[in-house]
């Protein structure tokens, strides 16, 4: 089993991106964050990325926005659970990393979650982008219009190159337009992105209610 062979499972499947990682690019994952927290016999990384249209900033409501991104993490999650039955067809172990629920850790206090392992990180690490002053993950192709899923296997697969920093040193729009006041361009305050970003409908439901950050980025539209 090789890198072509997880490819030809996951982009039929609807992924746009994928990139790998082997083991020893994760010492400075933070402590229970780690792929060896989640799985200790792990020796390689596998993340898989879903593109969102930029026509969706255009709307005048976020309901497309928040529809293609609820639909996007199912779909990454379907992905997941395929790739790591097939893996462990071909005589591997693999962990399925969900893409948006569920996670374990929650500050209520500060709003501030974690998922079991940061997919954007990840990302970062398996070569397939750098992570911008708004701390979403900027991929040359596809901007940062990218949501993510992931396995973590004990197979030893061939890992990618690191991307170059591709958020330009000069530009500080994201930061500037965040109406929270929420970015400083290394992390994100999610107690007051939180008080903006997602709101609950009249009918029981949810909607991101801004992305502001995102949105204003250069890389948005690529």
């Amino acid at each position: 089993m090789d890198n072509d062979y997880i490819k030809k499972i996951v982009y039929p499947l609807g992924a746009d991106v994928c990139g790998f990682a082997n083991i020893g690019r994760f010492d400075n994952a933070p402590k229970g964050f780690h792929p060896l927290d989640v799985y200790a016999e792990t020796k390689s990384v596998i993340v898989f990325g879903k593109q969102f249209p930029s026509s969706l900033f255009q709307a005048n409501t976020n309901v497309p926005y928040t529809f293609f991104k609820n639909n996007s993490a199912k779909l990454l999650d379907d992905i997941s659970i395929q790739l790591t039955l097939a893996i462990e067809s071909e005589g591997y172990k693999a962990i399925p990393i969900p893409s948006d629920e569920p996670y374990e850790y929650w500050d209520a206090e500060n709003k501030h979650g974690r998922g079991i392992l940061s997919l954007k990180h990840l990302a970062q690490l398996c070569g397939l982008g750098s992570i911008g002053k708004n701390t979403l993950l900027i991929n040359k192709e596809y901007g940062n219009r990218l949501y993510f899923g992931a396995v973590i296997t004990n197979a030893e697969l061939n890992e990618d190159d690191l991307s170059n920093n591709l958020c330009p040193e000069n530009c500080n729009i994201c930061i500037k337009s965040c109406p929270q006041s929420a970015l400083d361009g290394i992390t994100v305050n999610q107690k007051k992105c939180r008080e903006r970003c997602i709101y609950a409908t009249d009918g029981g439901g949810f909607v991101y209610g801004c992305n502001i950050c995102r949105k204003v980025c250069p890389f948005a539209n690529i």
